[in-house]
């Protein structure tokens, strides 16, 4: 599978409103566009995804700490057990050591167990977790991978 890789504010304005459809559509805790908009102004935001829209991940780096935080990662439903997720992430992977991110961190709700089946087998530890880190209320893993 090929994956494309843009800082946000160089997406196409058309991949990055089939994006934004994704995100509001299949993601628990979707971004609003003011959030979108923040996000294109920011050179740090690094987006991975599928020439066809299927999935996404978004990370923001902290280049002086040589970090990566996976902000998010939406697969439509109709792909999701099909290895795109784990597609972009790997893409991601190679690209941020060239960048010389050196870790990556994320925060994952506690019930979501397909998302951390997914990060586990991608070589993420749970190092935290963090009480009602979420809006509704939900405990949160905080996950970290060395590359």
């Amino acid at each position: 599978m090929i994956i494309k890789s843009n800082l946000l504010k160089d997406v196409s304005l058309k991949d990055l409103e089939s994006l934004k459809d994704l995100d509001r559509n299949h993601f628990p805790f979707p971004w609003k566009d003011s959030n979108w908009s923040d996000s294109i102004r920011n050179t740090n935001y690094l987006l991975f995804y599928d020439p066809s829209c299927r999935g996404f991940a978004i990370y923001l780096l902290s280049p002086l700490e040589k970090l990566a935080h996976l902000l998010k990662v939406v697969v439509s439903p109709d792909f999701r057990k099909k290895g795109v997720a784990a597609s972009i992430l790997n893409a991601s992977y190679s690209h941020l050591r060239i960048l010389g991110i050196e870790r990556c961190i994320l925060e994952v709700e506690v019930s979501n167990t397909g998302a951390i089946g997914l990060y586990l087998k991608q070589g993420y530890n749970k190092i935290h977790l963090q009480k009602k880190f979420y809006s509704n209320g939900a405990d949160a893993h905080i996950m970290e991978k060395h590359l």
